[in-house]
């Protein structure tokens, strides 16, 4: 019995650790706890099976709690594997993790693309917060390149256990994105078209998940996926001549995906969120700040300044707090979209490779084509 109350004294102290230390200091705690308790474990042949399934189970709850603060460190390899492989070595967690990440964010290895890639996302860091500048020129319009420099690059800063917040720009001032690049969507390849949508999802999950307070700082047009990564941000402020902003994929014969058509409902309510999506609005700075799509509308030249100050304010949040609250609030949607991953990646390409759906496509940017 004295055995067993030294395991659940270990087991309460990791439990009280997790919920108020940063990953970092938690990857030691953990691998010390754990190499305690392999040497207990082996020295109580009188363990009854209640004493071993007590154990067990106690041991799952750690599992689960530091997955869960972990997923919103990044490791999202420990998160799709789960408790059910138990307490697995922490050298394993992280070769997991980085095999992950280099799989969802898979690019060419040639030194021209990953120049490429760099150029298309710019870091600065100015304190404890950063700033992400979408720099694909002309409207940032998202390709497989783009969305994968934009998740390498939320990584990056994450790692920094200095910076608190982000803040996400456009080094233009007339849109901050554009959306998806259709030319990924139209007589797409058939090995590249999943890759691209598998970096849409994780997109989705490095931001919406992010351990950082994020601020979304849209000086211009942000339609569709770049009404998504704004959505995704925790905070959105708008210029009151920035453009419109909107999911309006129905405009062009798709539909925006269950994950993020949700986030539209739970930002603007339902019955808002169902008009919106079905009719593929786009609203306006004050009618997207009256319906919650954005935080605040400010004078235009006054986006940067006032993204600046909503981003000192969330870092002066204790960030085991905000991990915490996102946790709270978050958790639920991110592991639905990692549960059912494949089943949207085989949904969309079926979808998408629809020959109305082509057609509708096709259609769509001929029309581009005769605005130029």
């Amino acid at each position: 019995c004295i055995h067993i109350h030294i395991i659940h004294t270990y087991i309460h102290y990791i439990q009280t650790y997790i919920q108020v230390h940063s990953s970092q200091a938690l990857y030691k705690t953990h691998s010390a706890v754990l190499k305690q308790l392999n040497q207990i474990i082996p020295n109580l042949p009188d363990l009854t099976s209640v004493q071993t399934n007590l154990l067990t189970r106690n041991c799952t709850i750690i599992i689960i709690m530091i997955r869960n603060v972990w997923r919103l460190q990044g490791l999202n390899a420990f998160v799709n594997d789960g408790a059910r492989k138990g307490c697995r070595s922490l050298s394993t967690v992280v070769s997991n993790r980085n095999l992950s990440t280099s799989s969802s964010a898979s690019t060419s290895t040639s030194s021209s693309k990953v120049e490429e890639e760099d150029n298309l996302v710019k870091i600065e860091i100015d304190n404890n917060i950063a700033t992400l500048i979408l720099n694909r020129k002309p409207v940032n319009s998202l390709s497989f390149e783009l969305l994968t420099a934009i998740s390498s690059s939320i990584k990056e800063v994450e790692k920094d256990r200095k910076v608190n917040s982000l803040i996400i720009k456009s080094s233009s001032r007339a849109t901050f994105s554009a959306g998806l690049d259709l030319t990924e969507l139209y007589n797409p390849s058939p090995t590249r078209l999943p890759k691209f949508w598998r970096s849409f999802q994780q997109l989705f999950i490095d931001l919406y998940g992010s351990r950082l307070a994020t601020v979304a700082a849209i000086e211009g047009h942000a339609p569709a996926a770049g009404c998504m990564i704004a959505l995704s941000c925790d905070n959105r402020v708008m210029g009151n001549k920035a453009g419109v902003i909107g999911l309006n994929e129905s405009k062009f014969g798709i539909c925006a995906p269950p994950w993020l058509g949700q986030l539209m409902l739970r930002s603007i309510g339902f019955r808002n969120g169902e008009k919106a999506l079905a009719l593929g609005t786009l609203y306006k700075p004050q009618e997207a700040l009256s319906l919650g799509l954005v935080d605040r509308v400010v004078e235009q030249e006054d986006v940067l300044g006032v993204a600046r100050e909503v981003a000192e304010e969330w870092s002066a949040i204790p960030p085991h707090a905000l991990v915490a609250c996102k946790t709270l609030s978050r958790k639920e949607f991110i592991d639905d979209l990692i549960q059912n991953r494949d089943e949207d990646v085989d949904y969309f390409c079926n979808f998408i490779t629809n020959d109305k759906v082509q057609a509708g496509l096709g259609a769509y940017l001929e029309s581009l084509k005769n605005k130029k």
